[in-house]
């Protein structure tokens, strides 16, 4: 049996882990699954302490290059859209101040480079994919670990080309999604140029409608590729094919949990846009917790 001191740990879950030994935490805190404040004790003894009071071990607050983990395998539990919803929640609410912070750096730099657009076109293409993998790493760190910083909206740009690259092929394939919607709106924008307005009226409604319609399942199908390229929980190609494949096996599930977010992302843009600061991190965090039900981490990687 090991000399080594035995410690138990406080998951961010609330779950004690243990009996682990200080090579074992060491271990943790250079994967990022635990840092200088994560409560740990010795086995036998009633008071927690930090764990870099302890064992005088100290986490850097950045980490230069998160991990690659394990490639990702859809869970077997079915999405539970109300846990989603409700976990997703509360993860806002505990954290309200810094993710809606986040929301306001998120969109000012999206909407800077749509303005910077009219000169260098597609300038908010070259940022969106990287900011949405930053605030995915943030809240992850935020339901993983129960602390983050608001400069870790900026960590997507660590991963910069596979996440520029999910942007476009998302884009490509929900417009690909939209054509027949907007070939029934230009019908119907020729339409009412002519003798036949009330026709062209209706083609447009219905186009408008046929749209988002075909929209949403396409968005929900390529959704969680950003989450997990992001997470680094594969290749470029794998979390494209993971993804699918775990949304595939929830599908109702996750048509309604995106239904339920763009209806709330919408209402956002209804006061000058403003709404957005608090829906946009607020939907993240929803998904977050959505993702994490769909794709849970391995044992060995959780703690």
């Amino acid at each position: 049996m090991s000399d080594e001191k035995q410690f138990e740990m406080m998951g961010i879950d609330g779950k004690q882990y243990g009996p682990l030994t200080e090579s074992e935490l060491k271990a943790y805190v250079s994967q990022g699954r635990a840092n200088s404040e994560t409560k740990i004790r010795r086995v036998g003894d009633e008071s927690w302490q930090p764990l870099g009071n302890l064992l005088r071990i100290a986490a850097p607050k950045v980490v230069s290059q998160p991990q690659q983990l394990e490639v990702a395998v859809p869970g077997d539990t079915p999405l539970e859209v109300g846990l989603a919803l409700s976990e997703g929640w509360q993860l806002f609410k505990e954290h309200a101040g810094m993710l809606v912070g986040a929301g306001a750096i998120f969109l000012g730099i999206l909407s800077a480079a749509g303005l910077i657009g009219a000169v260098i076109p597609a300038a908010q293409l070259l940022v969106q994919g990287p900011l949405m993998g930053g605030l995915i790493l943030m809240i992850l760190k935020l339901s993983r670990e129960g602390h983050a910083e608001v400069g870790d909206v900026f960590l997507g740009f660590q991963n910069y080309g596979w996440l520029l690259l999910v942007t476009v092929v998302q884009g490509a394939v929900i417009f690909a999604a939209s054509i027949p919607g907007l070939i029934m709106l230009i019908i119907g924008a020729v339409m009412m140029t002519q003798e036949s307005g009330e026709m062209g009226v209706g083609l447009m409604v219905g186009g408008g409608i046929l749209m988002f319609v075909l929209m949403i399942p396409a968005v929900t199908l390529t959704n969680f590729a950003l989450y997990l390229v992001a997470d680094r929980r594969g290749t470029f190609g794998e979390a494209f094919s993971v993804g699918y494949k775990g949304t595939i096996k929830n599908l109702w599930a996750a048509l309604g949990l995106m239904f339920v977010i763009s209806l709330a992302l919408i209402l956002g843009v209804i006061p000058c846009g403003l709404g957005l600061i608090v829906s946009i991190p607020w939907s993240f965090a929803v998904m977050v917790k959505a993702y994490e039900q769909m794709f849970p981490l391995p044992k060995d990687q959780s703690a």
